[in-house]
């Protein structure tokens, strides 16, 4: 009798050829705000077409997604209609950031980033999330509202200015009554 011996050989990705991380776990801000959720996205390989998609916790879909090369900046991609209002993602290798623009508290959530290694093999990585909460806005330039509690309307709206990891905007006037 003869044995025939057959060796076969499988081809399994490297135990962390992707990691995708986010910080901060937590983040807080008043509403109104702009806010810039940070995703770093790390490869073991060089050339690669990744997929990265923002989702919220208990949300329907993808937030904001594209097809990204890992070398290739991307500067501003509006996201798709689900997103708070205006919201756009940047890419900036290996940092990938999502901006919602004037947040109000139903924005608040776990916002997670999740990358797909779509060549040269699939893999795929989430991230351990953002805790996005929103509270209340403070008062800001609600002098000349007349009580109707909106910001007035002026020909030359204030630049935004960043602070810390979100950028400030001017938000409404949330008065308690």
């Amino acid at each position: 009798i003869r044995w025939l011996m057959l060796s076969l050989t499988l081809a399994v990705p490297t135990a962390g050829a992707l990691r995708v991380t986010q910080e901060p776990a937590e983040l807080q801000v008043p509403a109104g705000d702009t806010v810039a959720l940070q995703c770093q996205v790390e490869v073991a390989e060089g050339e690669v077409l990744l997929r990265m998609e923002w989702l919220r916790d208990g949300g329907l879909g993808a937030l904001c997604a594209t097809r990204l090369r890992l070398g290739t900046p991307l500067s501003r991609l509006p996201c798709a209609r689900r997103a708070p209002g205006g919201a756009e993602l940047a890419w900036h290798p290996p940092r990938a950031t999502l901006s919602l623009p004037q947040v109000q508290s139903s924005d608040s959530g776990r916002y997670l980033c999740r990358v797909t290694l779509e060549i040269p093999r699939h893999d795929t990585a989430t991230g351990n999330g953002t805790e996005l909460r929103v509270t209340p806005g403070t008062a800001r330039d609600c002098g000349d509202s007349g009580g109707t509690g909106e910001v007035p309307t002026s020909p030359n709206p204030r630049p935004q200015i960043p602070l810390g990891g979100s950028t400030a905007s001017p938000a409404r006037c949330d008065r308690a009554v």
